[in-house]
Order: structure tokens, then C-alpha cells, then sequence
């Protein structure tokens, strides 16, 4: 699936959380907002929550480390690197969590990337999207996505400052202390994503302004890092469905029977509104050629079409009657408005409707109806989703 779910999470469940739908085969934004916190994941799991989810989550509550080695890594040394990072923090050892990142060689000297994060903080960031019904198939603080092109590079996000100034050095700084901090840090010339703020007097460079969730988002297919390591390793949901298949044939029977019984009465009702329509078409036939018998309609339309040369006005017909064929199976979607581009033979519609799944079904049906179907973006409106959505004759 090329459509994931982003979220950044904050690290309390009252902080403002980011979410955007992304598009990785054509780095685009399909769907984005804001939730006031954590409370309201799961209203967006039940309109969102088919999509592969990656959580970021503040780079101020990860450490990344990178531990010299006294020799070439194998299952052992890496086993001891708690006990060789003990000393450096301030809590027991026990309370944190550490994922290991790429191992680096230099003339002949071996280091490892480390990350460290409180188990507790770690183990609260996965109850949070786990309550709400998401399955969680990555997570990694969010400034290591900032792009690798010119560091050290920043941007803004949440009333944080997030740096990045090498491929695994990242610090996120609120935005009062941004000034403070880089008069410490004394950094070179720096590459901001975002507005530079006018009273500071670091030396900077800006790049494009960007969406920052959308800018991170994009860098993701470049890191294959993740949080979820060990105990908290994702478990693969096709295991557990096997099982449960195993252990409840008859349920499994039971189903099939129903999802059969469905489809039949679902095939019923599609037979019946194609009854209904086939009589107006013919009804709207002989309104206008009163003196003709009606043989092949579909055939007889096209040869009046032919006499005046509507090949277009033919296109027109024909998806517009495919629209009105599958909109019957998504009830829930109205029509604003329609276009057509005789050149293009396209159709084109705004349309109302109670949520993203609804557009889904009906960009499906389509393309299954074999239409080429261009979806465009998607917003809220008073609770309604709207968008645009065009067609094109059968490929």
C-alpha cells in the first residue's frame, strides 16, 4: 500500500498531536490535521486507521549515541552495550530502552548507533495508538528525517525547533531556548526549513518552506531505523489470523454463509437499480423519438449520436451513466457539481460525503469498472469530507 498514516505525538498525552495521510509513490499530501491529544486517536483510527501507520515521536525524549567498540560487533558485545552506556546516564539502566541503529567501521575501528529512551515513555507512546486501534508498524524521534543535503539543518514543529547536525546527532529545543541554544552551540551556517525568526543572528540559509510533517515524511523511505525493537517489535498480524482460523472453523463457515448471503442480496439490489435505470433510459428514448420501437437501445443511441457527430456527447453518456451506476453502491457521497472535457473525454465532479473511506469505495468501484480515476485532495468541512474526483473512458 503506497498511502501511510504519519502521526507525531507529543510527550504528554494534553500536547498537540500532527497527522498526515502520505503518498510515497508521488511524494504527496493526501490528507493532514491536528488533534488536541491523545484522547482523540481513536476518532481518527475509525476514519483513518486501514493505513500503515509511523509514529515520530519528540526527538527531546530520545538519546542517540554512537559507542565506540573494542572489536568487531557480534551477539555478545552488542548484549553488553547497557552496561557500557550505564555509567553516562542518570537512571537505572533497567528503566531504559535501547534500539540499535547501523554499525559504522573506520579504519578498522568499529562504533554503533544507539538510541535510548525511558521504557515507560516508550511503552506509553504505543498504549496511546494501540488503544485508539492503530497497528503501529514503525517508530523513530522526528528530527533524524530532517534531509541529509546541507547540515546542519532545522525546522519548526509544535513550538519546537528540531536540528539536525549530523546523520545521527538530532536535538529539538522549545522555541524560547532557540536562541539561548545556538549561541552555545556556536553551529556553522545553517539550513532552515522554516521562517527564520529576524532577532536571531545566526548565520543561516533558507531552504523552500515546506509542511514540516509533510518534509519529514518524506525522507522516510531513506531510514529504515525504528524504536520498535525487541519485546516491542511489531507482531505480524497474519500469524494471528491464522490462528484464529485454526481454532474457529465453525465461525470461519459461518461467514463465508453470510458474507455469501450478502453478496447475493447485494447482486439483487444492484439488478434491481440497473432495472429501474434501463426503463428510464428508455423512457427518455422515446420522448425524443416518440415514432421509433426501441430493438437495442445502446445501439440506437449510438447511431443518433453518429448522425450529429457526438462522439462526445457518447462519452459524456457513457460515464455518466457508469457515475450514476456506482454512486448507487456508495449512498452516503452527493454530487456538487459535474464537468466535462469533450477533449480530454473526462468527467470531473465535486462531491459531499461523510468520511475518506466513502471516496475510497468509490474510487475502487470505478477503477474496478475499469475507469481511470484521478482522486484530488481531500478536506473537513463541518464534519463532511469534501473533494474532487475525475474519470476517464474505460482503459
Amino acid at each position: 500500500m503506497s498511502e501511510q498514516l504519519v502521526i507525531r505525538l507529543g510527550s504528554r498525552a494534553d500536547q498537540s498531536i500532527s497527522w498526515l495521510v502520505w503518498a510515497s509513490h508521488n511524494q504527496d499530501v493526501i490528507a493532514s490535521g491536528e488533534l488536541s491529544g491523545a484522547e482523540q486517536l481513536a476518532e481518527l483510527a475509525q476514519r483513518l486507521g486501514s493505513r500503515p501507520v509511523i509514529a515520530l515521536v519528540p526527538a527531546s525524549d530520545v538519546v542517540l549515541k554512537q559507542v565506540n567498540l573494542p572489536a568487531k560487533p557480534n551477539r555478545q558485545l552488542l548484549q553488553a552495550l547497557p552496561y557500557m552506556l550505564e555509567e553516562e546516564q542518570a537512571e537505572d539502566i533497567e528503566q531504559l530502552f535501547l534500539a540499535l541503529g547501523a554499525t559504522i567501521q573506520h579504519d578498522g575501528n568499529y562504533s554503533q548507533q544507539v538510541a535510548v529512551c525511558q521504557r515507560e515513555r516508550l511503552e506509553q507512546w504505543l498504549s496511546w495508538l494501540q488503544d485508539a486501534g492503530f497497528s503501529v508498524s514503525r517508530m523513530l524521534p522526528d528530527a533524524l528525517l530532517l534531509p541529509e543535503q546541507q547540515l546542519p539543518a532545522c525546522i519548526q514543529l509544535q513550538g519546537q525547533w528540531l536540528l539536525k547536525q549530523t546523520s545521527w546527532q538530532v536535538s529539538a529545543v522549545d522555541a524560547p531556548w532557540w536562541g539561548d541554544f545556538l549561541q552555545l552551540a556556536a553551529l556553522p551556517m545553517l539550513t532552515s526549513y522554516s521562517p527564520w525568526p529576524e532577532e536571531l543572528m545566526q548565520s543561516h540559509q533558507l531552504a523552500e518552506p515546506e509542511l514540516p510533517l509533510a518534509l519529514l515524511a518524506s525522507q522516510l523511505q531513506l531510514h529504515d531505523f525504528t524504536l520498535l525493537q525487541g519485546d516491542y517489535k511489531p507482531k505480524r498480524q497474519v500469524n494471528r489470523n491464522l490462528q484464529l482460523w485454526r481454532s474457529s472453523a465453525i465461525l470461519g463457515a459461518a461467514c463465508l454463509v453470510l458474507y455469501l448471503l450478502q453478496l447475493g442480496l447485494n447482486n439483487w439490489q444492484l439488478n434491481q437499480q440497473s432495472a429501474v435505470l434501463q426503463q428510464q433510459s428508455r423512457e427518455l428514448y422515446l420522448q425524443a423519438f416518440p415514432n421509433e420501437r426501441i430493438v437495442n437501445l445502446n445501439l440506437q443511441l449510438q447511431q443518433k449520436l453518429a448522425a450529429v457527430g457526438g462522439d462526445a456527447e457518447q462519452g459524456f453518456l457513457t460515464l455518466l451513466h457508469s457515475l450514476q451506476q456506482q454512486l448507487a453502491k456508495v449512498p452516503d457521497i452527493s454530487l456538487e457539481n459535474l464537468r466535462f472535457d469533450g477533449k480530454r473525454t473526462e468527467l470531473r465532479f465535486q462531491a459531499k460525503g461523510d468520511g475518506f473511506q466513502s471516496f475510497e469505495k468509490l474510487k475502487t468501484a470505478l477503477e474496478q469498472a475499469g475507469f481511470s480515476v484521478e482522486q484530488g485532495a481531500l478536506s473537513n468541512d463541518a464534519g463532511k469530507v469534501q473533494g474532487s474526483v475525475a474519470i476517464r473512458g474505460k482503459v
